[in-house]
């Protein structure tokens, strides 16, 4: 599925806020992954680690994709890309066993239009 905003501003703020999203919905951080668990990190830092994939050793695919397997411990198998003004996702249904989040988003497009709305009306403004 692939989404198109007005700019590549537009795009990186929903991709953000979609990766926020989803590390919140996960809970918290499993097996190993307690190691590398960092319950107070703020969305930049989720999105640093997300995007960096800081919770391996060397990153995966090109500069566009986005692959938050593990992000501070939680597991959110959550894979899309980032290209300029549109973000591309599938809309597999998402399996609780690995997508965490998907229990308060049930598919990768409920959990983009909840960034999306988020976006266009933060909760603290």
């Amino acid at each position: 599925m692939e989404r198109k905003y007005e700019n590549a501003t537009k795009a990186f703020a929903v991709a953000k806020e979609a990766v926020w999203l989803a590390w919140n919905a996960a809970g918290g951080a499993r097996g190993m992954g307690l190691f590398q668990n960092r319950p107070g990190a703020d969305k930049d830092a989720v999105w640093d680690n997300a995007y960096n994939q800081s919770d391996y050793a060397m990153r995966r695919g090109g500069l566009e994709d986005i692959n938050a397997d593990y992000v501070f411990g939680r597991m959110m198998k959550l894979y899309f890309t980032l290209e300029g003004d549109r973000i591309t996702h599938d809309d597999d249904k998402p399996s609780i066993s690995y997508q965490s989040w998907c229990g308060t988003y049930p598919s990768y497009s409920a959990l983009f239009d909840a960034a999306e709305t988020e976006v266009d009306n933060p909760k603290g403004a």
